[in-house]
């Protein structure tokens, strides 16, 4: 296999067109006979981060990301704030960053080495895509809706 096991993650709440930049991004990198494997975040995660609960729970963000043609395969995160362990036990070659994911490259690096791996963390560029790229855009501009309009009957 001349493909790169590459590994993804993010919160995936509100799928949108950022996403699949981000994704169709991730899978290049992989190659054709490559592997993409994403990690979606558990729902406490995003309420710790965010202070608020996702519209949608962990296991539909998880199938909807899986359900897309050039992901190989979707996973729940893992229950810590360590993400080297959610590495550690998939072994990519590659770890794809968006953009806007922040998270400590020092540690993370320092870990990979530690446990023999020779994966490569690779920042993806922002690519502008047509439309609302942001869950918490999405978000605002329906309560905005609500707010004009009122309910639906």
């Amino acid at each position: 296999m001349t493909g790169k096991r590459v590994l993804a993650a993010g919160k995936f709440d509100i799928l949108h067109l950022g996403h699949l930049a981000y994704l169709e991004q991730a899978r290049a990198l992989a190659g054709e006979d490559g592997e993409l494997i994403v990690i979606i975040a558990l729902d406490k995660t995003i309420e710790r981060e965010r202070g608020a609960p996702p519209v949608f729970p962990q296991e539909q963000r998880r199938r909807l990301v899986e359900a897309l043609g050039f992901v190989d395969q979707a996973l729940i995160g893992l229950d810590t704030e360590d993400h080297t362990e959610i590495v550690i036990q998939t072994k990519p070659d590659i770890i794809a960053l968006g953009y806007d994911q922040y998270t400590n490259l020092e540690r993370l690096e320092q870990r990979i080495t530690e446990k023999g791996l020779h994966t490569k963390i690779v920042r993806l560029e922002k690519i502008v895509a047509d439309g609302l790229c942001s869950s918490t855009l999405i978000r605002e501009r329906i309560i905005d809706f609500y707010k004009e309009n009122g309910r639906p009957r």
